[in-house]
């Protein structure tokens, strides 16, 4: 008889700690999911952890005046472009490498910023180096941001020695004599 009685005793404590475990993989499995949307929510909303950002982010001051982005670059020859570019007159432009690691501080300010150059291209960018159009996204080859007389010379350079026969003819025939736009 006390055999019965001690197995029925193991029973009953083998069910309630299977009661309690699963009590314990209820608990554990909410908190899972409780941490799990959490992460979800924070990495949908925007940028503005930190700041206090206006409503609709901070490009969206309509009447703040625009500041100069930062330098960057070479001994600051270059504008910021985006959080990776960094463009400039003499430099080109440099996209993804040390020399932008300072243009994505411009991400961290409240103000909104303007490279400078004349708007270009089909994304809201600007003219950022002769022949290139950048957006803080990217930079695309664009001749609107040739200027006049380059966008001459490589119009002259295109058709070779002016275009004329003879003048070519001369070229091959006198290479020493014949005039050469370059």
């Amino acid at each position: 008889m006390d055999a019965s009685v001690n197995t029925d005793k193991t029973d009953k404590q083998e069910k309630s700690s299977e009661s309690r475990i699963s009590v314990q993989d209820v608990t554990m499995a909410t908190w899972v999911l409780s941490l799990l949307c959490a992460f979800a929510v924070l990495s949908l909303s925007s940028a503005c952890y930190i700041q206090n950002c206006p409503r609709g982010g901070k490009r969206s001051f309509p009447d703040a005046a625009l500041r100069q982005c930062m330098a960057c670059g070479p001994g600051d020859k270059g504008r910021c472009f985006g959080p990776s570019i960094c463009c400039g007159e003499g430099l080109g432009c440099v996209i993804g490498s040390s020399v932008t690691a300072r243009c994505m501080e411009e991400e961290y300010l409240s103000s909104p910023c303007e490279a400078g150059g004349k708007p270009c291209g089909p994304d809201e960018g600007h003219c950022a180096a002769p022949g290139v159009c950048c957006d803080s996204d990217g930079c695309t080859l664009d001749s609107d941001c040739v200027d006049g007389s380059e966008h001459e010379d490589v119009a002259e350079r295109k058709s070779f020695l002016g275009g004329s026969r003879g003048e070519l003819l001369l070229h091959i025939l006198h290479p020493d004599r014949a005039r050469s736009p370059y």
